[in-house]
């Protein structure tokens, strides 16, 4: 096990029902003025990246601390610098928030524990050969004090899945004795990505209907998931389902297969991950089977963790590696999420219920969105 497995919330959304003194209260517990560096590697103003940035603003607003992003627009050099920004802070952050995009989080880890400065690694987790070649979270960096990340291989496994009932659905029940599978990764080294391609191939290995045709790297591009599909259609390619590693991904797909004239969701399954607006709206009009995801509220689960950490859960201090787990959207269970996916209005969720520190009676964090009904 690489840490606690956090289980998904049973209870719905939390709406921010507290009132303004409760919440000064909680504020007044805290020590003063508390500033967290978030180094982004993705843009601060469209795309899944902004989504984590502005969960986590708001979880940081709730909880009353500064919050100070550094956008590096997908650009491993500028992720780089900002991470020199970062560290360069007067005065020094109290935290910095991290990702390994790109496997560039060795390098930041190593300069806060020279610095002494505590370092969360979000999303993306330094690699397994990073960890055996460097040193892991409390035992060996001290100032790496906590790890949050979702669940990708299950992901990538349910996405798979569902291509297979959507296939089903599409036909009456009934499946031809092969389903040809276009697979479109991300990228080839970040973490993320493999265990997505992990999860995959233990679908394929279980499911021999999926035949996989050939596996291709869009670089998480709606342009580039494009072309790669157009040239796959133009030399003839067997395609029956698209496997996308994320919405843009399926996206691209889509509307390179409805320019060759076929119909998404009909012709071809379709499953991608991100709960993006338009992946949604995909799901809705029955282009595609899932938009897997939830992760980018890793941005208000980790101001959860810090403030718990801050507050000396001990769970925390034991337990260093987390994992939650993400969960599909399907046209079925859209509604239970009411309209807080498509309004991005992230203010509505009260956060801070999700702390154990405003919930002693709980031992484990419950982490999701969707009601019991829908738990697994």
């Amino acid at each position: 096990m690489r840490g606690i497995f956090l289980c998904l919330f049973g209870g719905g959304l939390f709406f921010a029902m507290a009132s303004i003194q409760a919440r000064a209260d909680q504020n007044e517990s805290q020590p003063d003025h508390i500033r967290v560096a978030f180094i982004n590697p993705g843009y601060g103003d469209r795309g899944f990246w902004k989504d984590v940035r502005d969960t986590m603003q708001a979880a940081a607003d709730q909880f009353g601390y500064e919050l100070i992003v550094f956008d590096s627009d997908r650009d491993w050099k500028m992720m780089v610098e900002s991470a020199q920004k970062a560290f360069a802070l007067q005065p020094p952050p109290d935290f910095i928030i991290a990702v390994n995009e790109y496997q560039q989080g060795t390098r930041i880890v190593l300069e806060a524990e020279q610095r002494g400065i505590p370092v969360i690694m979000l999303l993306n987790d330094l690699t397994e050969e990073q960890k055996d070649t460097y040193g892991r979270p409390r035992k060996d960096i001290k100032n790496w004090i906590l790890t949050l990340t979702p669940d990708n291989e299950r992901a990538g496994y349910d996405i798979a899945k569902s291509l297979i009932d959507g296939a089903r659905a599409v036909n009456a029940d009934q499946l031809p004795g092969k389903l040809c599978l276009l697979s479109i990764a991300g990228d080839r080294k970040t973490p993320a990505s493999l265990e997505r391609l992990t999860g995959l191939d233990h679908a394929l290995s279980r499911y021999p209907v999926l035949d996989e045709q050939r596996r291709l790297v869009a670089n998480w591009s709606y342009d580039e998931a494009y072309r790669q599909t157009e040239a796959w259609l133009k030399r003839g390619g067997c395609i029956d389902a698209v496997w996308a590693a994320n919405d843009n991904i399926a996206l691209g797909a889509i509307a390179a297969l409805e320019a060759a004239g076929k119909i998404p969701g009909q012709d071809v399954v379709i499953g991608g991950l991100n709960w993006s607006r338009e992946g949604l709206a995909a799901v809705l009009n029955n282009q595609m089977t899932l938009t897997h995801g939830g992760h980018f509220f890793a941005g208000a689960w980790v101001m959860v963790l810090l403030h718990d950490y801050i507050n000396d859960v001990a769970i925390l201090k034991d337990t260093p590696e987390i994992t939650f787990r993400m969960e599909a959207v399907t046209r079925a269970n859209l509604p239970e999420f009411g309209d807080v996916l498509f309004s991005r209005d992230w203010n509505k969720i009260d956060f801070s219920r999700f702390s154990l520190v405003n919930s002693p009676t709980r031992s484990e964090y419950q982490f999701g969105l969707l009601t019991q009904s829908h738990r697994q």
